[in-house]
């Protein structure tokens, strides 16, 4: 099957506008990407025109975060899309097999923020930002896609969304999206800020049993705080993942720019505890501290006896104490019946009450259909300690 010269190999994905493949450009001898507008909505003159508008938006920008447009053509009855193809996959595959690192987190996150950042300052709201959409290629470059809802500012604008019309994916929403009012580059941010919340926690901010459930949460409800399901997050980055979720637009900051500074803030607070003091000690001093250090090995070595005899004297009486020491950990999920993994050992599905030392522990939860959910959990006192986790879909 071919859509003009474009030679089809193979289908790489369905979206609820049209079909994407992988193609061969015999003129230029390279692969691309073929986004063909489905047979149901050639129908439609406006979602013609919407389509259409995809590769506008892209023709109009020139970024090499953004996947760039060849073409833009009719054939066959419909119309299509010639994108540049992308090795790689796209950021809802990368959370499915790992959890990032604050810092990973933090760089996806600037580089996603500049971008639309560059693309609102011309004018065009992406409307759909969503880890789908977000590609990541196998040299490490971000590339974003699919700006088929994008709206753009010509005059075309009025006629492409019409009142109480809802476009974007429900999860990724902004409350101003879900209430069909204006938006602009400030709702990409908080739909980016969705993304920062999943990928800090492993769960979305905004969650429901159906669409009109999920729209109440992003514009009535408060998401939990990240810390409270990751303690490992650093609060600074919180603060700025949270500021992002503000049901007022008037809340969040004011540019992708702005936001891009303040993730980079986050990095920057860490690098003096990255690099230390140790490094600016002088190579002669350090040579003149290894008399004192081998000195202090022999010392130890010779007590090692003592020592070793009073370990092995109160062994007994050690392990009881830490025996006693033991917290519960009750575990509920929304659905019932996950997996439960702690520090990587199997323990039974949920809800499940087990007992574990007092301490930290890794705690992971996997379902069939589901993302995992993983997080670091410190008892820190006997007794009970309730734990309660929504999963949230991978579909």
């Amino acid at each position: 099957m071919n859509y003009g010269r474009y030679q089809i190999i193979k289908e790489l994905g369905k979206g609820s506008m049209g079909v994407v493949y992988q193609a061969h450009d015999p003129n230029l001898d390279v692969l691309v990407a073929l986004k063909v507008l489905r047979q149901d909505r050639v129908v439609s003159e406006a979602f013609v025109r919407r389509f259409l508008s995809e590769g506008k938006a892209l023709g109009r920008l020139d970024c090499a975060n953004i996947v760039r447009v060849y073409n833009v053509d009719e054939a066959s009855g419909t119309v299509y899309i010639v994108m540049e193809f992308i090795e790689g996959e796209s950021l809802n595959e990368v959370m499915k097999k790992k959890r990032l690192s604050p810092e990973e987190i933090i760089n996806i996150g600037v580089l996603v923020a500049e971008t639309l950042d560059y693309a609102h300052q011309k004018g065009i709201v992406h409307r759909d930002i969503k880890p789908s959409n977000i590609l990541i290629r196998s040299d490490g470059l971000l590339k974003i896609t699919d700006f088929g809802i994008a709206h753009i500012e010509d005059a075309y604008a009025s006629e492409q969304t019409q009142a109480g019309e809802i476009l974007g994916t429900p999860a990724y929403m902004s409350p101003e999206q879900v209430m069909s009012r204006p938006v602009d580059g400030r709702s990409d941010l908080f739909s980016l800020g969705i993304i920062l919340y999943e990928l800090c926690t492993g769960i979305r901010p905004f969650g429901g049993e159906n669409l009109a459930a999920i729209f109440k949460a992003i514009t009535q409800d408060e998401p939990a705080y990240i810390t409270s399901i990751n303690p490992s997050i650093p609060q600074d980055l919180a603060r700025v993942i949270m500021k992002c979720l503000k049901k007022n637009p008037d809340a969040r900051f004011e540019s992708g720019n702005a936001l891009s500074e303040a993730l980079k803030g986050c990095l920057r607070k860490k690098e003096p505890e990255a690099r230390g003091v140790s490094a600016q000690v002088p190579a002669q001093k350090k040579l003149k501290n290894i008399g004192f250090i081998l000195s202090l090995v022999i010392i130890l070595m010779i007590m090692t006896g003592g020592v070793a005899y009073y370990v092995v004297s109160h062994k007994t009486k050690s392990t009881s104490v830490e025996e006693v020491r033991t917290a519960y950990l009750n575990i509920e999920s929304f659905p019932v019946g996950a997996q439960v993994f702690i520090d990587n050992m199997f323990k039974g599905k949920t809800p499940l009450k087990i007992g574990l030392p007092i301490g930290k522990h890794e705690v992971r939860l996997t379902m069939p259909d589901y993302h995992d959910w993983e997080a670091q959990v410190e008892l820190k006192e006997e007794g009970e300690t309730p734990l309660s986790v929504r999963l949230s879909p991978s579909g």
